[in-house]
């Protein structure tokens, strides 16, 4: 199957579900990480932006005042996420996926650089793209840090970086992010921070099974075991 790879970045006005994408920025690459597309636009979010998200990514309501709406963007940029042989390429997919989902192709799938590190480098002391840049010696333009394009030339150099050390290209990244981790450590919250998951008291691991939203799946696998 011939793949169309777009990787895609947001900034939006906060983390709830309420919050909106206030910046996009997007490329479009081949198999051999030929360039075919790119843009970058700031989105008015028809919702405030909120003080903390404004003090990391430096977008204000100001700036967006008079920026396209995402369903307008979109529209003008011809509808180019949905296609049903599209891959959404993003660090920490689902949290993009989530204000993307909307334009998207049902049958598109979605290619997670964050999952994907887990499976190639579980030595890093965490998998923040920010945290694999520097491990793997990533360079990081400091006046585009933390804006959406910014964050998309990291994710390009992550991608290149990843396919070199798996052998392969981005289609059989598809594969390997699918591969099932074994965890034996606790690498959440701040109490138990580093422990040996067997270590860690029964009752804390049932809260987590019990109070955290999203908890990553490998790791509620390992967790419900030792219940």
């Amino acid at each position: 199957m011939t793949y169309r790879f777009i990787l895609a970045d947001v900034e939006t006005t906060g983390l709830t579900e309420k919050d909106a994408v206030c910046e996009i920025a997007w490329l479009e690459i081949d198999e051999q990480f030929n360039e075919l597309g790119s843009d970058t636009s700031l989105i008015n979010p028809g919702v405030p932006i909120h003080y903390a998200a404004s003090a990391v990514n430096g977008i204000t309501d100001a700036m967006v005042k008079d920026a396209p709406t995402i369903e307008d963007y979109m529209a003008l940029s011809g509808n180019l996420l949905f296609d049903p042989n599209m891959v959404l390429i993003s660090h920490h997919a689902a949290f993009d996926h989530r204000f993307l989902k909307p334009f998207m192709h049902k049958d598109a799938l979605t290619l997670c650089t964050l999952k994907v590190a887990r499976a190639l480098y579980p030595e890093a002391l965490n998998h923040k793209q920010s945290t694999l840049a520097a491990m793997l010696g990533i360079e990081v333009a400091r006046e585009k840090a933390h804006s959406a394009d910014g964050d998309l030339d990291v994710l390009l150099q992550l991608l290149k970086r990843m396919c070199a050390d798996a052998g392969c290209g981005p289609a059989e990244l598809l594969h390997v992010q699918a591969i099932p981790r074994k965890i034996t450590k606790l690498m959440f919250g701040k109490k138990h921070y580093g422990k040996k998951l067997e270590d860690v008291p029964k009752d804390y691991i049932e809260w987590m099974l019990r109070e955290v939203k999203n908890l990553d799946p490998d790791l509620k696998e390992a967790l419900v075991a030792l219940v």
